[in-house]
């Protein structure tokens, strides 16, 4: 959630915690140092090593904290510092970071300590803006929900196999896809900027 003063035209977020009755167990809003973590929370998600992983908008960066609420770091592209406008964001079984770039259109994965690993998807892939993610624990699939200026689409990538969830390691597949399936949705209620 964030928070526009008018009065000082300042922007504050925070993530909260609710427990399953509804009542407010955790917020998380402030860097080690005291000054603000947030500034324009997008989505959010959680690690397999409990960190809670957010795409803040206006910080222009994935910021990581531990379930406590610890700062552990902030991600703002490849190279470093080079510029992010994260987008939609999720984690898979292996703990990577995946989280849609608005700067560059591609879907970037970092590992749970802020690394880059690789641009897993890209404008060339015919995949149009990357914009929302989602990663399916069961099957493996990544799915990606994508806008462009006359066609909004939903595709389904495969990247990690079973194999891979289960020794905790990723090895490209032999024959280098990683495209599972390809489904095009006309008139998607998602849309740029």
């Amino acid at each position: 959630m964030y928070n526009y003063n008018t009065y000082t035209d300042k922007v504050t977020g925070k993530v909260t915690r609710y427990n399953q009755s509804g009542q407010l167990t955790q917020t998380i809003q402030y860097h080690n140092t005291g000054r603000g973590l947030y500034r324009l929370p997008r989505y959010i998600t959680e690690n397999n090593n409990g960190d809670v992983v957010v795409s803040d908008a206006m910080s222009r960066a994935v910021v990581v904290t531990e379930r406590g609420g610890r700062h552990r770091f902030s991600y703002t592209g490849h190279p470093s510092g080079s510029g992010l406008g994260p987008r939609g964001i999720c984690t898979d079984a292996l703990s990577h970071i995946l989280v849609c770039d608005d700067i560059t259109d591609t879907v970037q994965m970092i590992n749970k300590d802020g690394q880059f690993l690789s641009h897993l998807l890209t404008e060339s892939q015919e995949l149009g803006y990357p914009w929302s993610l989602s990663y399916d624990v069961n099957t493996h699939r990544l799915w990606v929900g994508s806008v462009s200026l006359f066609n909004n689409k939903v595709c389904v990538y495969r990247y990690i196999t079973r194999q891979d969830a289960l020794t905790d390691e990723h090895r490209p597949r032999p024959d280098g896809d990683t495209r599972y399936t390809t489904h095009r949705h006309n008139n998607s209620s998602t849309k740029r900027r």
